[in-house]
């Protein structure tokens, strides 16, 4: 039986250390370019909640009777923001041949950004 674990990802177009804007509003991927990434099924440990670098789950949504595939932190948004969590603009990866077999053949997008009322509102006009 083949059992599914953690995964070490590569953070792709990160606004992190770098020039471009940051499209995720102070997500997860504009403050680190690597992450733990948890392939569908897959909980969390106490360990890696603990660690350093910020954990994301993939998650499959269907859209237009499609499958959508994306990561987003395990962590829920925060108490001010409104709705659930959204793409930020940055994608993940991993070159660990596993990814290929438990996530995606392709790199998929990190839905980390949230926005609050005020924001949203602003944004909207």
């Amino acid at each position: 039986m083949n059992m599914k674990h953690a995964l070490n990802a590569q953070v792709l177009y990160s606004t992190y250390g770098g020039t471009i804007s940051d499209c995720t509003n102070g997500g997860v991927t504009s403050k680190h370019e690597r992450v733990i990434l948890l392939p569908l099924g897959v909980l969390a440990t106490e360990e890696q909640l603990n660690g350093t670098l910020p954990v994301l789950q993939v998650v499959k949504r269907y859209f237009g009777g499609e499958s959508y595939l994306h990561a987003e932190p395990v962590n829920l948004p925060g108490k001010n923001s409104i709705g659930s969590w959204m793409a930020g603009g940055n994608f993940v990866y991993s070159s660990d041949s596993r990814f290929r077999e438990w996530v995606s053949q392709y790199p998929i997008s990190v839905h980390d950004r949230t926005e609050t009322f005020a924001q949203y509102d602003m944004l909207s006009r």
